[in-house]
């Protein structure tokens, strides 16, 4: 296997909050504080401004980061964050909503994302996942139906979970699991196996939950049936 080394981009602008944004905090008293890893440089600015507001900051080292108030998107569990107390909101530096919403989907608080770049700021709550999340637990209710099922694995570092998925035939024995390996997952070929009724992805974790309309017999994350 050929060694992959992976080298941090770190942006090199100054990152300040915007008065709106503290005007839109100042009614909370304990922020979760996490950003890209391209702006977790310049997380110790924005922690003095969220100080001198007197707000508490709040951050960790997430279990598949390397440094602390890194965020990555499969951290969508609430565990995964590996806070040791809890938050009244959360507040993400960088652009894009694929990071933050993982926090939307382990949490309940809602989640203030600022956009360093383009200066503006955003809030996502439950109600912008729960098409996903509806969806999901239908396909929860399909899973436990089923008696076919299809399991999906990958072998890119850090999604390996084939040892682990061979758990599923001891705690289901009434179910015929069909193991498909491959690094990249095609939805559009997984209509060729018609029979499979449900399948089980245990690939990111945010295939399970955002992919939902590309499952036509409905997916489910490994971490939850089991």
């Amino acid at each position: 296997m050929v060694k992959t080394i992976f080298i941090e981009g770190t942006y090199e602008g100054k990152v300040s909050l915007s008065d709106e944004v503290l005007d839109y905090l100042k009614k909370y008293n304990k922020i979760g504080l996490f950003a890209a890893v391209q702006f977790v440089a310049s997380l110790k600015n924005i922690k003095e401004q969220l100080k001198e507001k007197k707000m508490t900051v709040v951050t960790s080292k997430a279990k598949r980061c390397c440094v602390e108030g890194q965020l990555l998107g499969c951290d969508c569990r609430s565990d995964s964050l590996n806070l040791e107390e809890d938050v009244d909101v959360f507040l993400y530096i960088g652009d894009g909503k694929f990071h933050p919403q993982a926090l939307v989907y382990g949490n309940a608080q809602e989640v203030v994302c600022y956009n360093p770049k383009s200066n503006q700021f955003s809030v996502l709550t439950e109600k912008d996942v729960d098409k996903n999340l509806k969806r999901y637990r239908g396909s929860m209710a399909r899973f436990h139906s089923a008696r076919d099922v299809g399991v999906l694995i990958t072998l890119k570092p850090g999604q390996e979970y084939y040892k682990k998925s061979l758990e599923l035939e001891e705690k289901y024995p009434e179910k015929k699991f069909y193991y498909f390996i491959d690094n990249n997952i095609s939805f559009n070929q997984l209509e060729n196996f018609n029979f499979i009724e449900c399948w089980v992805n245990t690939a990111c974790p945010r295939i399970g939950l955002d992919d939902q309309e590309a499952f036509r017999k409905g997916v489910v994350n490994l971490k939850d049936v089991l």
